[in-house]
């Protein structure tokens, strides 16, 4: 899978003055997933899980309108998943080891600001979800690039994590079917 960075709607800054939960929608490709970003959904963070599933049709149908129709392959076998996360500032870190940083406001010392994730392998399915909620951390750049750090690491400053992982569920979109009669 490609990195989405270059894919991402510019916005600006809306950061959440605390620490909040934040929903979004991955659709991950399972075909051609080495030349498709790491979702082909839209990178919608949601505050409710009401207002997220309720969206999940829609995304569905923006996927399909954009990736061949519903019965192409990257868009029938695409999973969908509903992930949760604590968003906003200075949110405590999920248990795992590895974490997102950025050495944008100083190389020598990079600040992680999204982890807690148990692997690098699931660390790459939370990826769009953390650019897609960079407009709502309290970070101070939303066009940084990523590398990976591990807990413990002294060279590391962990004091403003802005994103940390909850859960992640499988969720089943339902195509939407306009007729002419409905029109």
């Amino acid at each position: 899978m490609t990195d989405d960075s270059t894919e991402r709607r510019r916005e600006p800054a809306h950061a959440v003055a605390s620490s909040r939960a934040a929903y979004f929608l991955l659709a991950r490709p399972t075909e051609q997933a080495d030349e498709l970003p790491a979702t082909i959904g839209e990178r919608d963070v949601f505050f409710s899980e009401d207002e997220a599933l309720d969206a999940l049709d829609l995304h569905y149908a923006w996927c399909a309108a954009q990736h061949g129709g519903h019965h192409s392959s990257v868009v029938a076998g695409a999973h969908w998943y509903l992930q949760s996360a604590m968003v906003g500032s200075q949110v405590t870190a999920g248990l795992g080891e590895v974490f997102l940083a950025s050495g944008a406001t100083d190389p020598d010392r990079p600040m992680a600001v999204a982890g807690g994730f148990l692997t690098e392998g699931e660390l790459i399915h939370w990826t769009s979800f953390v650019r897609a909620a960079m407009r709502y951390m309290a970070v101070p750049s939303t066009t940084m690039s990523f590398g990976l750090v591990y807990r413990g690491d002294e060279s590391v400053d962990f004091g403003q994590i802005g994103f940390a992982p909850s859960h992640s569920r499988r969720v089943y979109p339902k195509r939407i079917v306009v007729r002419e009669d409905d029109i």
